[in-house]
């Protein structure tokens, strides 16, 4: 099979994510309390997605591990450009707004003094993994004084990708010296998407120290674990257990810094556990290791066997990798001696990790659809249930826009057509309100397909002008230049797109989708005739004056009025799908996808 590589056009887009949907709303669960004297430390080494309220008072930053490169340690707040309702906090890109906040819960210094030498410490970093804030950008940090007023104390102004920096600054003016001193980070934004995205890391505030006071002396881990699995992250566990040598990694690579000025002894356990039983799947001591001063150890730990017999062939099986290592001493932070990683086995297979950093589309070429195609491979014989799918949220919302699911067998090339399993119409953009969730998607019959390879995708209609559906991108992983595929002119094309689009594959048993489809009754209605059609259709069994609208797959209403006659004429409309609705006399909407031929 023959596929070009785009070159020379832009036909695959990567943009900035314009929305985390819920990730603002939800509510934190960790217990509340305020905090009322030094020292005060954050390192956000735990799993958030919100700041610990014993610590801050505010939930808009985002308390995580896959948005930065360049961690300090485990877990990093990031600053970005959307509200409390993750939506971005400016609609049009010309303005410049305050953005997020990350604010201290109130602190005593009252009984402190000039003398008491009290400094706060932090590392931050533009861009990571997201998009660099512009010039017009900035990350500030304001101090509250003892007349509960906010003074700007230090500013970064918007920059391209930089390693982690540290900042420290003297806390020694009377006018800070009081017992509700508070210290609040927040971003300005400017653009209606995020592309602001500012990290932090290792908040320290303290009395006794000075201005080199810059070292933290930890031992600590930074990356999450990579998968036990190559090439997937997930996949049903009896597709695994046919051929696990083969679907293992080598080993998980893991990365172990060193802040200290001397070299480090570590000794590093490992332990699997299956969670849902308990079981126990793996455990020991790995060989010691050194790790010299100020430096990054990256370590490959082997893969073992995985001898693990599910309850049932379609039972969920999740392990559980935890490292851990002895902190070195009183002063080493123990919460990031710890790292864990999961794999679930479930009725799916995934590339990505879970999570988007940004955000991927296509632009076709006119009159073309736009269409992309996932590479998956069944180990054994199976039901192809449906599609689950992170859509990338975007100003203006795609919600409710249509497309279709196709499955393919082969993707065409110069000497042959697409092989098309299955192509199911009208399905409809869906935005779920947790964390970087999956909208699931079943086809209205099951198609039970033999071990191989297969495709599976979502083409969207022609000519839906800038309305590009957006799919979440996981740049933490690289599955789409082997795996991935799209069509915007009537070839198929290799991606170049750096990174994961977050599509899975569902099969097995039946689910319960996200949308269940209502299409299959109401077109058995047959109340429109012919269709497809060629310039009109007839109406049967409605009287005249009954109130009509047309919409295109895009959602966008193309032509509406009133029954004169029991035909309506589309001799105007270009060939393709619409989706018409008619007022019935009992005063019901009425639904039926129509086709008009070329």
């Amino acid at each position: 099979m023959a596929f070009r590589m785009e070159s020379g056009r832009a036909q695959e887009f990567v943009r900035p994510l314009q929305s985390q949907v819920g990730l603002k709303e939800q509510k934190s669960t960790l217990f509340k309390k305020k905090r009322s004297t030094l020292p005060f430390f954050d390192d956000f080494s735990y799993p958030g997605p919100y700041p610990d309220p014993s610590l801050w008072t505010d939930q808009q930053a985002y308390i995580n591990n896959s948005m930065t490169d360049a961690t300090v340690s485990r877990g990093v707040a990031t600053l970005d450009a959307l509200n409390q309702f993750g939506r971005p906090y400016v609609n049009d890109q010309f303005s410049i707004k305050l953005a997020d906040s990350l604010t201290c819960q109130p602190i005593d210094l009252s009984t402190y003094n000039t003398q008491s030498q009290i400094f706060l410490s932090f590392f931050y970093q533009p861009q990571g993994l997201g998009f660099a804030p512009e010039t017009s950008d900035s990350l500030l940090l304001y101090f509250k004084n003892n007349l509960g007023n906010w003074f700007k104390v230090w500013e970064q102004r918007g920059t391209n990708y930089q390693p982690m920096k540290t900042v420290i600054l003297s806390v020694s003016d009377t006018q800070y010296l009081h017992n509700t001193f508070q210290f609040r980070f927040v971003n300005i934004a400017s653009p209606n998407i995020n592309d602001d995205t500012w990290h932090i890391d290792y908040v320290k505030l303290d009395a006794g120290r000075n201005p080199s006071d810059t070292l933290v002396n930890d031992l600590c881990f930074t990356l999450e674990p990579s998968s036990i699995l190559k090439p997937y992250t997930s996949m049903p566990y009896r597709h695994f257990t046919v051929n696990a040598s083969a679907e293992l990694s080598t080993g998980q690579d893991l990365q172990i810094r060193n802040h200290y000025y001397t070299p480090q002894n570590m000794q590093l356990t490992h332990e699997a556990r299956e969670v849902n039983s308990g079981t126990l799947i793996n455990s020991g001591a790995l060989p010691s290791a050194v790790v010299t001063p100020q430096t990054v150890l990256g370590l490959s730990i082997p893969s073992y066997p995985i001898n693990y017999t599910a309850p049932g062939p379609y039972s969920q099986v999740k392990i559980r990798n935890k490292y851990y290592f002895n902190s070195i001493g009183p002063t080493d932070v123990k919460r990031n001696d710890t790292i864990v990683r999961e794999t679930v086995f479930d009725n799916y297979f995934a590339y990505d990790d879970g999570s988007a950093e940004k955000s991927y589309f296509l632009y076709p070429a006119l009159n073309y659809p736009s269409k992309t195609a996932l590479k998956f491979k069944l180990n054994v014989a199976d039901t192809l249930r449906g599609l689950a799918i992170h859509f990338g949220s975007q100003v203006p919302s795609a919600a409710n826009k249509y497309f279709s699911i196709v499955v393919y067998k082969h993707l065409g090339d110069l000497s042959s057509a697409d092989t098309i399993l299955r192509q199911q119409d009208l399905y409809q953009v869906m935005y779920e309100p947790d964390i970087n969730g999956f909208t699931t998607y079943a086809f209205n019959q099951p198609l039970a397909l033999e071990a191989g390879n297969y495709y599976i995708g979502i083409t969207q209609p022609a000519n839906f002008g800038s309305d590009s559906i957006y799919y979440g991108l996981d740049v933490n992983t690289n599955a789409n230049l082997q795996y991935l595929f799209y069509n915007v002119d009537g070839t198929w094309y290799a991606s170049g797109a750096q990174g994961t689009v977050m599509m899975r594959p569902l099969v097995g048993q039946v689910f319960n989708p996200s949308q269940v489809d209502d299409w299959a009754e109401e077109t058995s209605l047959s109340w429109c005739y012919p269709n497809p059609f060629q310039n009109e259709i007839h109406i049967k069994g409605m009287t005249r004056n009954n109130a009509y609208e047309l919409y295109n797959l895009s959602g966008q209403c193309v032509q509406k009025g009133r029954l004169n006659q029991e035909r309506i004429s589309f001799n105007h409309l270009i060939p393709g799908a619409y989706i018409l609705y008619l007022e019935n006399d009992e005063g019901r909407v009425q639904k039926q996808k129509i086709v008009k031929r070329p």
